[in-house]
Order: C-alpha cells, then structure tokens, then sequence
C-alpha cells in the first residue's frame, strides 16, 4: 500500500471517530438535557388537601333546590314536537320561588322558546363581562322502571339526589343561582357584568336555546372575557398516573359531521350476485377508512396538557411530558393505544350506521353507511370530508354530510394564560383544594358553539368530582350526585362569582 493512500485510509478512519465520539456526545447531551427538564420541573404542592371543616354548611340546602328542579321533566326534542311544554313552563316558574333574590335583583329576560338570559350588572363597567352556561334539557330515561330511584324523581335518598340533570347538566344551573343567592344574601356583588345563559335544547343542538342567547348577546354588542360551561370533570382516579385528582378543564372542542356513504347498485335476486355488490362496496369503503385513520398531532391543548400534568407525575411520565421535543413519537404511540388517548390526538371516524336491502335474499338498489366524526381543532370540516371522499372513491361510493344543519367546525383554543383561568384555578382551590386544573381537549358537544363569536376564551367544566363509575349516570341509569359533591360545586361558583 503506498504512503499516501494509507494516510488517507487513516484520515478516513479518524474522521469516522471523530463522528462518532460527536455523535455520542451529542446523544448524551440529549439525555442530559431531558433530564434536566424533568428534574426542574417546577415542584407540585403535596397531594391531600383538604377542605376546611364546615365549609360545606356554607351551601347547604342547595340539594333541596336541585331536587325540586329534576322533578320536571325537560325533555327535549330536536324538531319539539313531543316535548312536554308544561314541565319546560313549570321548570322556569320554579325558579322564581327557588331563588327569590336573583329575582328579585338580576335581571330575567326569556329568549325565544328555550332561552333564560340573567344579567348581574358588574360594579366596574370597564371590565369585559362573563358568561357562565348551562342546559336545563335532559335526555329521556327509556329503562325508568329499573332505575333504584325515578328519573324524575328527584329523590334525596343514600346520601345522593337522584334523578336526570343531576350530573347533565341542571346541576350546574342550581348551583349557580343557588351561589349568587348566598351572595345576594351576604350583599356582595362581583366586580364585571356577569351573565348567566341557560338554553333548554342542548341535547338536541342548542339551537332554539344558546343560539338564541348568542345572538341577543351579540345584538346588545356584548364581548365577554370568557364563558364557562359545562365539560370535563374533576377527575378522581381515572388517570392512574396522576397523584392527585385533575379538573379537565376544556380550552377546545372538536367540530362534529355525520358524513353519509352511498353506493348504488342494480337490485335483483341474491342468487345471482354481481362481483361486488353496493353492500360490498360500503363493507370496502368503511374498511378503508378504518385502516387510514387521521394524523396524530400534538395540538397546542394536548401540549399544555401534559406540560400542566408533568408536576403531578412519576418519574418516566414526567421524562415523557417535559421533553415532547424529544419524545413526542414515543407519546403519540401511547397515546394512539387506547381509544380515549387516542381522540385527543386526531380526528376521529367511527362507523355507526349501516344499511343495505330490506330482505335477505333481495340485492341492495342502495348501499350506506354513517361515519360519526369528530375534527381535531385546527383542522376544517370540509377537509375532513376530502379526505374521506378520496379514500373511498375508488370504490365507488360518495361522501356527503348526512345531516348538513348539524356539522360544526371544531371550536378555537383558548389560552391558560387569561383571567378566565385564573379566576377558574383560584373558584377550584376554594372548593376542590384536593384538585389541578390542567387544559382539556373535549370531544363531546356542548352549548359553546353558539357563542364563539362573542367570547375570548371559552373554558369547559363540569365542577363535580367524579370516578368512571359515576360517568356511567350520565345519560345512563340511576344519574345521581352525592349531596356533599353538589355543595361544593355551588362552593366552586360562590367563590367564581366572588372574585369576578
């Protein structure tokens, strides 16, 4: 080998080294870096608070009120036909001897069919006015019979009040009128404008309801600091992870669209089918669209999530949270794992619906199937749908909304860093001491919808402390709320309203 070549084998080799050894460092640099930031994550206070004694007594007698407001029976209907006008009458007759001093001091204007507008003048008319929602609209209890107390009832029995609206959602109304009650009593008054919107349609989209209050709002030229409105819960065990139960608070909500399948085929007897059939074609179609599901992305509230869990995690958790910059593909696989993880990460698609022939032995004229989806904030509704259409044309199926009057784009991001927030953080240490609010993607729909427009920031709690087992009320059989839960959340919005 002459000289010069292997010198230069050798500055290869060394180079080769070098590189390596960068590499290295570079990679221990990494290591050390991401620990770093998981060591400084900033320190949680100790898990375990607690109330003080006898603060409940504050908000006793709330129960009461609660109970006299499940036993009617407000349940709601997308077109109305069939809604039992007499209990919607009656509920909102009721208020007015519930809460003799909001009456007496707010102001109550009805709005349209099922609007309840209360406006509580502020004492500074310079700050921005809030808006605290709920729905008095309950679903129907088709097994009533097996229920251990009526749905209607409004039983106050074991320590709990049962009924429908105890956890969806009249409690969030009682309670909130029941808080400005003890505060009327106490002749305090919150420093902005507050406005309590109460809609009686929300189960069947609000429109008669919240989308009457927004626009009343908006015609008076109202824009509100934020709105709070019923969302996630005080969630108590259901992350094993957690050392601390956590409010999951909503800062955004995904859009919703039911997109309709159709594939047309020619009918005739099942004895002699074509090589795929209009039921084939859906059947390909709705396979297609399972095994292609949307991107994972960390949005900006799954990001501030776990950026806001990381205090209250274990070591490999923590490691996970502070570092997505590394570890993000790492979170987004965990994630995607399991169905409730994995919808905070994408759009979703869910096949709900399918239809063919009407006899067993008859070939479908026509094939379909409903996809129930729910749209990732920053995405569109009408990119959803490309994107379904292009994945089942080849097929031979088309894509439309199945019901247009009903599609909503996914709501805006709100920020934490925002006086709605703070007053929310603060309402919780007051009530909920045990408990963190950390930012909340919510898939399910609420009123918030409606007042997109007229609103900073709008935030979405349902301030009840809650295991899974206690979720299964809501819509579900034997819905209750223990007595103690109910009196704090009017503890929550006391304190709300107070620092407001």
């Amino acid at each position: 080998m002459k000289a010069g070549t292997y010198c230069t084998n050798m500055l290869a080799i060394n180079i080769m080294i070098a590189i390596g050894c960068l590499a290295l460092a570079g990679a221990a640099l990494v290591v050390v870096v991401a620990l770093a930031r998981a060591m400084t994550t900033p320190a949680a206070a100790k898990a375990g608070a607690r109330l003080p004694a006898g603060s409940l007594d504050e908000t006793a007698g709330v129960e009461e009120k609660l109970a006299a407001c499940v036993r009617r029976p407000t349940v709601s209907s997308f077109d109305g036909l069939g809604e039992n006008a007499a209990a919607f009458a009656d509920f909102k007759e009721d208020l007015r001897l519930l809460f003799p001093l909001v009456h007496a001091n707010l102001e109550r204007r009805d709005i349209g069919e099922h609007g309840l507008l209360f406006t509580w003048k502020g004492a500074d008319a310079k700050l921005k006015p809030a808006i605290l929602c709920a729905h008095f609209d309950v679903v129907p209890a088709e097994d009533a019979v097996q229920w251990r107390h009526g749905p209607f009832s409004g039983d106050i029995a074991e320590g709990f009040v049962w009924g429908r609206g105890t956890q969806d959602i009249k409690v969030m109304l009682v309670t909130a009128l029941y808080a400005a009650e003890l505060l009327l009593k106490e002749g305090k008054s919150p420093r902005r404008t507050v406005y309590f919107a109460f809609g009686g349609d929300e189960e069947v989209g609000g429109n008669r309801g919240a989308a009457k209050i927004s626009a009343e709002l908006a015609r008076m030229g109202v824009k509100a600091s934020f709105l709070l409105d019923e969302g996630g819960p005080i969630a108590d065990g259901m992350l094993s992870f957690a050392d601390r139960p956590l409010a999951l608070v909503g800062i955004a909500e995904k859009g919703y669209i039911d997109v309709l399948l159709e594939a047309e085929g020619k009918g005739g007897h099942a004895s002699m089918p074509p090589r795929i059939s209009a039921a084939g074609a859906i059947a390909r179609a709705v396979a297609a669209i399972e095994a292609k599901p949307f991107p994972a992305r960390l949005s900006f509230t799954v990001r501030s999530f776990l950026d806001r869990l990381s205090p209250y995690v274990g070591m490999p958790y923590r490691l996970l949270f502070r570092n997505l910059w590394l570890t993000a593909p790492i979170v987004k696989a965990a994630f995607g794992a399991a169905p409730t993880t994995n919808a905070m990460l994408r759009t979703t698609a869910a096949p709900t619906m399918l239809s063919g022939s009407s006899k067993e032995n008859v070939l479908a004229d026509l094939a379909t199937a409903n996809i129930n989806m729910r749209i990732l904030p920053g995405e569109t509704v009408s990119g959803t749908l490309e994107r379904v259409t292009r994945i089942v044309s080849p097929f031979g199926v088309t894509a439309r909304p199945h019901h247009p009057k009903e599609v909503v784009e996914p709501l805006p991001e709100s920020p934490v860093d925002h006086d709605g927030w703070r007053a929310i953080e603060a309402a919780l240490r007051g009530s909920f001491p045990e408990a963190v609010a950390v930012p909340f993607l919510f898939s399910a729909g609420t009123d918030t919808k409606h007042y997109r427009t007229i609103t900073e920031a709008m935030y979405r709690l349902t301030p009840l402390l809650q295991t899974s087992k206690d979720l299964e009320g809501v819509h579900g059989r034997d819905e209750r709320v223990a007595v103690d839960n109910l009196r704090r959340c009017a503890l929550f919005y006391k304190r709300l309203i107070a620092s407001i």
